[in-house]
């Protein structure tokens, strides 16, 4: 299981600590980037299984144009269009419905930051690594 390779995109990475733990204990590597800039660049060099992102982020040097409070919208967009069988999980605290569902438009699942339990969180995005994607 090694080669799971597991991205989280945050500008908070500590916010995640307990989830990437978990993750790790069951034997996938999980890496850590703080904007779409450094997301990208990993996608570009490593094999990516899943990306679990936030949406408030910064764009970084290569997105200086992106718009921190849907930076993750944005970023989907890069990640379906360039690196379509990696799967996207949303992570955050936006609460649009609006936003949320167009997310599906892109197969991305959403889970709620502070309301979705570690276990389940875990149990979604260890699936996805596998292969057993729900949105």
């Amino acid at each position: 299981m090694s080669s799971k390779r597991i991205l989280f995109v945050d500008d908070e990475p500590w916010g995640h600590e307990s989830l990437r733990f978990a993750l790790e204990t069951q034997g996938y590597d999980c890496i850590t980037a703080t904007d779409i800039s450094s997301a990208v660049k990993i996608l570009r060099t490593d094999t990516i299984s899943v990306v679990v992102t936030d949406i408030m982020m910064p764009g970084g040097p290569d997105y200086p144009n992106v718009d921190s409070q849907e930076a993750g919208f944005h970023f989907v967009q890069i990640v379906k269009q360039n690196w379509p069988s990696v799967h996207v999980i949303c992570l955050s605290v936006i609460g649009d419905q609006v936003k949320i569902r167009g997310l599906k438009r892109y197969r991305v699942r959403y889970l709620r930051k502070g309301e979705v339990p570690l276990a389940t969180a875990v149990d979604v995005i260890a699936s996805a690594a596998c292969g057993k994607y729900s949105y």
